[in-house]
């Protein structure tokens, strides 16, 4: 397993998480000993970012927040979701925007053990799961919007930054282990959840006017520490190199979002 040239680039893994114990059990472990084989070695620190319980879940301001915990100690960010575990996947220096999912997030289940449904990514043109960022270029778009509360559209909404300034991208056809979980995107039966619906509207809103949304990102994105801790369960090779960090933001989904969120997750709703 090799990786390619990156001299000195110092890489900072960002995931966004809350709820997902299991995952997080197993990506720790896993991605630390995936790391330990690389030739040649990466400098890599992982933020393990968790939202606090209360609110609808913010996946972009997450992404956001822990860009700004580790933005000084690095060069380079890989936005990562916990469910993706890296099995051949290069994760050195990217100079621009370049998403590395791609083998095993052709299809995922939208409710494993309730619903045989699947929902299909469109791997040609997807940022989510995995995308290294240079710093540099994270700051030029003003990050991920913190608009996107419950569900949806965050990283749609990203690729559009980019694109809108053509910004060039690249793309890495990594091979990852996908774990699964209820897609709160979608009912049991595959149609777009309520959550989904309304953060749809709240996308086209911000895009109404054909210009670049401004405003709305790393710029304005207000948050607490409320805590951090280690997070390597003991990994030989993981010690210094994780920590978990809990934050708390400080503002608030639309009413409708709140209400979307609530519906989607109420018992018997699927």
């Amino acid at each position: 397993m090799t990786t390619g040239d990156s001299p000195g680039a110092r890489l900072h893994i960002v995931v966004p998480y809350r709820d997902r114990e299991s995952h997080l059990r197993q990506f720790v472990p896993w991605v630390s000993a995936y790391f330990d084989r690389l030739v040649p070695r990466i400098d890599y620190r992982v933020t393990i970012v968790e939202q606090e319980a209360g609110l609808p879940f913010n996946r972009g301001a997450l992404k956001n927040a822990g860009f700004l915990l580790g933005e000084g100690n690095s060069d380079y960010t890989c936005l990562h979701d916990v469910d993706y575990l890296p099995v051949d996947a290069d994760y050195s220096w990217a100079d621009c925007p370049t998403p590395i999912l791609w083998y095993g997030a052709e299809q995922r289940p939208v409710a494993p053990g309730r619903s045989d449904r699947k929902v299909t990514t469109n791997l040609e043109s997807t940022m989510g799961g995995a995308l290294l960022m240079p710093n540099a270029v994270m700051r030029q778009v003003d990050g991920y919007s913190n608009a996107f509360w419950g569900w949806g559209y965050e990283d749609f909404d990203f690729s559009l930054r980019i694109r809108a300034r053509r910004i060039p991208t690249g793309r890495r056809k990594g091979r990852f282990q996908p774990l699964d979980h209820d897609n709160d995107g979608f009912t049991t039966d595959a149609a777009p959840s309520p959550i989904s619906l309304v953060n749809r509207s709240v996308f086209q809103e911000l895009w109404a006017g054909g210009k670049i949304p401004a405003g709305d990102g790393l710029s304005n994105l207000s948050f607490d520490l409320l805590d951090r801790r280690p997070c390597d369960d003991g990994t030989a090779g993981a010690q210094g190199r994780w920590e978990i960090n809990r934050v708390r933001f400080n503002h608030r989904p639309r009413p409708d979002q709140s209400a979307a969120d609530a519906a989607h997750k109420a018992p018997g709703n699927g």
